[in-house]
């Protein structure tokens, strides 16, 4: 089902699961500070660059400057909207907004940069307020999508795959690598999306780079050439990936692709809730063992989904936590043979009662290009 059809988040819900998981333990702050974007969009549906969310057990404040005011206004529906006048420090309007709330202790994520922990920290100081590490609250709890989040991944997964459609006229020869990418930014874009990430679009020996980035190389029979892209379509995200060969492939060629491919649907068929991610990584490097390719797979099998394009753990070897049900992830196992090229797969999918259900549609069988 299309997110449109489902009814908006519940906002406040989602505050209040915070409040229980923050003011709920033991020695908690007085309040807590809310300033990630990705958050602030998670708990308000605000899509600028620029606030900071203020909550207490009871109550709550949403400070930004000017420049969003009538888009606050018109996204956070439901808290008090506190501006911050211009010419003035905003570190010195928060920190009188936690004394104005009754706060002596002030709870902050570990995603500020230390700079800016220490600017708020020394503004604290001056208004008697004691500033402390909360962790990652808000990441917890965005780690499990509800099914408006799913209808929304599965929208710009639907973009992704017909972006995918939309390219194959350009894997031919002489094709430009920057005239790729390009052209999947510009569909995405004119299908009201913007990139999720910088488009990567590589050829021949250069698909051995993982991360390559595209340009002016033109395609040449017996490429390999991957493309690594995604859509953040109202708010979320898609990441898919594919490798085709222009012309014919020759026999390494596809005894790379189908080393990969193997690996991607026995990961996918093992994907379930109670396994940790790390233990799906794992089969991935045992297939690719096997094919004496294991040493050429740097990367871990995936990550979370979401709101972000890398949007918290997820399939790595470093993922001891046990997948759950309404988790998104991206499965994408790859060779990166040096001097000879790579290949990837990627598919998207969320972890069901009993499995998995794949979210990306675009074929995934090796294809011959011939222009």
């Amino acid at each position: 089902m299309s997110a449109s059809a489902l009814a908006a988040p519940n906002y406040a819900e989602r505050r209040a699961q915070l409040r229980r998981q923050v003011f709920g333990g033991k020695h908690p702050p007085d309040a807590v500070l809310i300033n990630s974007p990705a958050n602030l969009y998670y708990l308000t549906g605000f899509t600028g660059s620029f606030g900071a969310l203020l909550m207490t057990p009871d109550t709550e404040r949403f400070l930004t400057g000017g420049i969003y005011a009538t888009q606050a206004q018109s996204e956070v529906l439901g808290i008090p909207i506190v501006l911050n006048p211009t010419l003035k420090e905003f570190n010195a309007t928060l920190t009188e907004v936690v004394r104005e709330l009754g706060a002596r202790t002030l709870g902050v994520e570990s995603g500020n940069s230390v700079a800016g922990v220490q600017a708020l920290r020394k503004a604290a100081r001056r208004a008697g307020v004691r500033v402390l590490p909360i962790g990652t609250p808000v990441e917890k709890l965005r780690r499990v999508k509800d099914e408006y989040e799913i209808a929304r991944v599965r929208d710009a997964a639907a973009l992704a795959d017909a972006t995918f459609q939309h390219i194959q006229r350009l894997f031919q020869p002489e094709v430009a690598e920057w005239d790729i990418a390009m052209e999947i930014d510009f569909y995405m874009r004119r299908q009201g999306a913007y990139p999720a990430f910088d488009t990567i679009a590589v050829s021949g020996e250069r698909t051995a780079l993982p991360h390559g980035k595209p340009t002016e190389r033109r395609l040449q029979k017996g490429d390999f050439v991957t493309v690594d892209f995604g859509a953040k379509l109202n708010g979320y995200c898609s990441d898919l990936t594919r490798t085709v060969v222009i012309g014919k492939a020759s026999a390494e060629q596809r005894r790379l692709y189908d080393a990969v491919l193997e690996a991607l649907e026995r990961c996918i068929t093992a994907i379930k809730p109670g396994k940790p991610g790390k233990q799906i990584d794992a089969i991935a490097r045992m297939v690719l063992e096997k094919h004496g390719l294991a040493d050429y797979f740097g990367h871990g099998l995936g990550h979370s989904l979401g709101i972000l394009v890398h949007d918290g753990s997820g399939l790595s070897f470093r993922d001891k936590t046990p997948l759950e049900a309404g988790m998104v992830l991206t499965v994408e196992p790859g060779v990166y043979v040096p001097g000879f090229g790579g290949v990837r797969i990627e598919q998207d999918v969320v972890v069901t009662e009993t499995g998995c259900e794949v979210l990306t549609h675009a074929p995934v069988e090796l294809m011959e290009c011939e222009g």
